[in-house]
């Protein structure tokens, strides 16, 4: 076992692999639909009326359809929300159902219904998202492969057999075994078949895929698997795996995939955690004691800025809407004031993509009794060594993005800063919306919201920052002062010799000043993207909202209104940022100025 393999096994008890080995470990992860007064006494969880009525708006006697004419619309357009919307959905609608049956015990309304879900998704062709598989020419290859969905659904119909085998059992005599061999298939032994290549199964440095399969794979493996030396190979490899993604990760936490991943990178290897304590318990007290992990969960309070928002670098969406089932309970065993505070949160997510069920279970049983009345300001400032930086006050909240050009869903975004005034996000990051094969294509930085130009780093002439690992930045930290170095954020042909970022904060004032040095004098434009109405007073003086812009030494030069950024919340179709994006473009023939925010 390589030393990165060995983060969690060298934190394991003793005797930890041996119970695996003898199947000496809980399976109940949580109640069976039997255990009548568990689930009773959930019925004063406020989810718990969300669920049912959620199961009870689900169309009667239908089950969407998942048709291939959808799935190759990836192949030949790049659609990918057609098939995926009905792939999800299905995934949804099961977690509603089942989790309304176990709350009601009313098996006429909902068992069969359950079971309408369990075999629509069995008889699927394939688990695997069409923009996941590999295409050749016009046909699909490669149906088997275990992607994060596949791994997921997985997950979903091992904790349903846990928590509803029985009647499933008794209303349709053998399909508990179906459902194991169909998803061990798919999931599990698909990973370990030799035919078949799994990249995140086997990269060095993994991202978000690794832990968010592994973590399913864990799940299934540990609830379906019942040849006890394949059960205990399965679990050392997938641990093994999210080991590798802990070991690669910064000691501050940072997640370089962005907020919105969080959920699936971070927290995902508290889920895998989470189970194994549930398995064994007392067998994860050196995980939750262990600062890296904990810094790890704290990223997302961390990266809190004006109030309940959060940065939005790389392909992230705007607000603190995150689903504070697996949060909080992170937040009990790291014991983490912050983790805790999300439960004050007054809108959040109940689930993400298909995994409902894991989520619903989660806050009916893993949700901590004593949590905060009160969401705090944060810290002043949250600082991860040149990578990004967010002070805070009570007027004004920035952040400053530093890195290199070749993070894991990357934006061409050195020396971005974003600004709030009070929760209003007066200069944003716009994030990204619905995903296309255009996002993970060679087109992917003719993206407006993507590349370097759609970003408010400067662009000297014609030439903005471009996509590569060796387009990096740093910078300083001195109290209420950041300095970012972008000399090197630049390609060759921009002629940088200099370029220095320096963002001087106060409570009700921000100064952000551009200096630099080139090979051959360039006009530099600035591109401020904000969703409040722009007031041009005049050439040097801008209102947004209750902020003043001042300008020293560049000047407005025109605005544009962008193109909405469109993402799926709830099932609908909406703006990512509810309002419009307005570019302002500030231009300046100098090789310093200044932008000043005041309120």
């Amino acid at each position: 076992m390589k030393k990165t393999e060995r983060y969690i096994h060298d934190r394991l008890p003793a005797d930890f692999y041996s119970r695996i080995e003898k199947g000496i470990f809980n399976r109940n992860f949580y109640p069976g639909y039997s255990n009548r007064k568990a689930w009773k006494k959930c019925l004063d969880n406020p989810l718990v009326g969300k669920i049912i009525s959620g199961a009870d708006l689900i169309p009667e006697n239908q089950v969407p359809q998942l048709l291939y004419s959808n799935y190759r619309q990836f192949n030949i357009n790049g659609n990918r929300t057609e098939y995926e919307a009905l792939y999800f959905r299905r995934r949804m609608n099961l977690a509603y159902l089942a989790a309304a049956l176990c709350l009601t015990g009313d098996k006429e309304k909902y068992l069969a219904r359950v079971l309408d879900y369990t075999v629509a998704i069995l008889e699927e062709g394939t688990w695997c998202v069409p923009a996941h598989a590999s295409w050749e020419k016009d046909s699909i290859d490669r149906w088997r492969f275990c992607d994060l969905f596949a791994a997921e659904t997985g997950a979903i119909m091992a904790l349903l057999s846990s928590i509803l085998g029985e009647e499933l059992e008794k209303e349709i005599p053998g399909i508990m075994k179906t459902i194991a061999e169909k998803t061990l298939s798919r999931t599990v032994y698909a990973v370990f078949d030799k035919e078949l290549s799994h990249w995140w199964d086997k990269h060095e440095k993994p991202a978000n895929w690794t832990p968010w399969c592994s973590g399913n794979c864990l799940v299934t493996a540990l609830l379906m698997e019942q040849n006890p030396k394949k059960r205990l190979a399965q679990v050392k490899h997938f641990l093994a795996n999210v080991s590798r993604f802990i070991s690669h990760y910064s000691d501050d936490g940072y997640c370089p995939e962005g907020p919105s991943y969080y959920m699936k990178a971070n927290l995902m290897v508290f889920q895998t955690l989470l189970i194994l304590e549930k398995a064994i318990p007392g067998s994860m007290n050196n995980l939750f004691s262990d600062p890296k992990l904990k810094a790890m969960m704290e990223f997302l309070p961390n990266v809190r800025i004006g109030g309940n928002n959060l940065v939005t670098f790389g392909d992230a969406q705007p607000g603190l809407r995150s689903n504070p089932a697996f949060i909080l309970p992170a937040g009990k065993y790291f014991n983490s004031e912050p983790l805790l505070e999300i439960a004050c949160l007054k809108e959040f997510n109940i689930g993400i993509s298909g995994d409902y069920l894991a989520s619903f279970l989660a806050h009916l049983f893993d949700r901590p009794a004593d949590l905060p009345d009160n969401m705090t300001a944060g810290t002043s400032q949250s600082v991860f060594k040149n990578r990004l930086a967010v002070f805070r006050s009570e007027k004004f909240s920035v952040s400053l993005k530093s890195g290199n050009n070749s993070e894991p869903h990357n934006h061409n975004d050195q020396g971005h800063f974003e600004l709030f005034s009070g929760d209003v996000p007066v200069i944003l990051d716009a994030g990204t919306g619905f995903y296309a094969k255009i996002n993970f294509s060679e087109q992917r930085y003719t993206l407006w919201n993507t590349r370097g130009n759609g970003h408010n780093a400067p662009v000297f002439g014609k030439y903005e920052q471009v996509y590569g690992k060796d387009y990096v930045s740093t910078f300083t930290v001195h109290n209420q002062t950041l300095c970012c170095d972008l000399s090197k954020a630049y390609p060759a042909e921009a002629g940088v010799k200099t370029a220095e970022r320096k963002i001087e904060f106060s409570d009700s004032k921000v100064t952000v000043e551009d200096s630099f040095s080139l090979k051959k004098k360039l006009p530099a434009v600035i591109t401020l993207l904000t969703v409040c109405k722009p007031v041009v007073r005049d050439s040097h003086t801008i209102l947004l909202g209750n902020v003043t812009l001042s300008l020293e030494n560049i000047e407005f030069s025109e605005m544009e209104i962008m193109p909405e950024l469109v993402h799926d919340r709830n099932g609908k179709k909406k703006n990512i940022w509810d309002s419009t994006i307005t570019a302002i473009r500030l231009k300046s023939g100098k090789n310093c100025y200044k932008m000043v925010f005041s309120r």
